[in-house]
């Protein structure tokens, strides 16, 4: 027997009841860009309908951010904080940020288009005010999602403002005037040129050297809007003890260290450049084996939640198929843990290792019995 352990997140189920009861009294306290924008995403004569997890994950946002205070008294969404010596040496200051869990499949690129309008044509509109940001920054773990991320520009072929009807057609234009970058967490790797060849060496690279390096693209905007795709990445891990850490695996070891590279990167735009929201997008905001908490455990900072079973249920995707059976007689079916069983079937010299990868066609070859089961299905 099987079980699972559901932890219920009880501010994000508070968070749901506050937002339902504030959309129901009309959105009271939004700006008239948002009003239009959230007119524009109920309207139900809509010819491309926005599935409802997409709408209450951008009114959260919105929620939080135009809402009056005493809507959202009693809630308390701790901010990210610096927990090293070097960097509170440095002054770097506390990330507000907010976690949209959403399963694969349910949207979440389109839900980060619906806060990009938000957040910048508001910008646009009064250019004085701090709650809004008319610069977005989208960090992704790497080259493919960041290619598939392009679709939130708006000058691009077939992004999601035309292709989903995002945007009131009167607004569609200005969203041009914002500024945009994509990039992957590599570009926030720290240059030291101390040991170069090169007649001129600056050493270590400065806070606000990276941010001229890192912030090309954004010219020298300020009070900048970041989304984090794929956010289970982008964590601080916990300090650990070094007998704890020479038990970690080399893969472990590799996830704090882009982690450390990723949020230290955010830190040093905040202090540098000011960073108005974090935005996470993932379908795991979960704190993952070797990070230093409980493995598992949910980001602290969630504010929605629209999870796998919610998506079956509501006819997003489809339902996996997951072997129950197999005529082995095996405690576990066959093909239940299927990585794990190709893995043990390939030879010694192409199974995957913490320093090598499997070769795909060595993979596909042992993958074909699961394959042909499925198919047969």
């Amino acid at each position: 027997m099987f079980e699972e352990e559901f932890v219920q997140l009880e501010r994000v189920n508070t968070i749901r009841e506050r937002v339902k009861a504030w959309r129901e009294k009309g959105y009271p306290g939004v700006t008239l860009i948002t009003r239009q924008l959230l007119n524009h995403w109920n309207n139900p004569e809509r010819e491309r309908k926005l599935f409802f997890c997409q709408r209450e994950a951008a009114e959260t946002l919105i929620w939080l951010v135009e809402a009056s205070p005493a809507e959202k008294q009693g809630i308390v969404i701790p901010k990210d904080e610096p927990n090293d010596p070097e960097s509170q040496a440095k002054g770097y200051k506390a990330l507000t940020r907010y976690a949209c869990k959403m399963a694969t499949g349910s949207g979440k690129t389109l839900v980060m288009g619906m806060v990009i309008a938000w957040q910048v044509l508001n910008k646009l509109a009064n250019p004085q005010g701090r709650r809004f940001s008319d610069a977005v920054l989208i960090v992704c773990p790497n080259l493919t999602i960041r290619e598939r991320l392009q679709v939130l520009l708006p000058w691009r072929q077939n992004n999601f403002y035309d292709k989903f009807d995002l945007v009131p057609r009167s607004l569609v234009e200005r969203l041009h005037q914002g500024k945009y970058f994509i990039t992957n967490w590599h570009l926030f790797q720290p240059q030291d040129d101390s040991r170069s060849r090169s007649v001129v060496q600056r050493g270590p690279e400065s806070d606000r050297a990276f941010c001229n390096r890192v912030l090309k693209e954004l010219g020298s905007k300020q009070n900048i809007l970041v989304i984090n795709d794929e956010a289970h990445h982008a964590y601080r891990p916990a300090p650990l003890p070094e007998e704890v850490r020479e038990q970690l695996s080399q893969e472990e070891i590799a996830e704090r260290e882009e982690a450390t590279v990723w949020v230290s990167g955010l830190d040093k735009i905040n202090v540098v450049r000011g960073i108005n929201l974090c935005t996470d997008s993932s379908a795991t905001p979960f704190y993952i084996k070797g990070s230093g908490y409980d493995e598992g455990a949910p980001f602290p900072w969630i504010v929605s939640d629209f999870g796998l079973v919610d998506t079956i249920e509501s006819g997003i995707v489809k339902i996996p198929r997951v072997p129950v059976d197999d005529n082995t007689g095996a405690l576990i079916p066959k093909y239940f843990r299927l990585w794990e069983w190709i893995n043990q079937q390939l030879p010694a010299s192409e199974r995957q290792t913490p320093r090598r990868r499997a070769k795909p066609e060595s993979v596909l070859r042992e993958a074909e019995g699961a394959l042909a089961t499925l198919a047969s299905e």
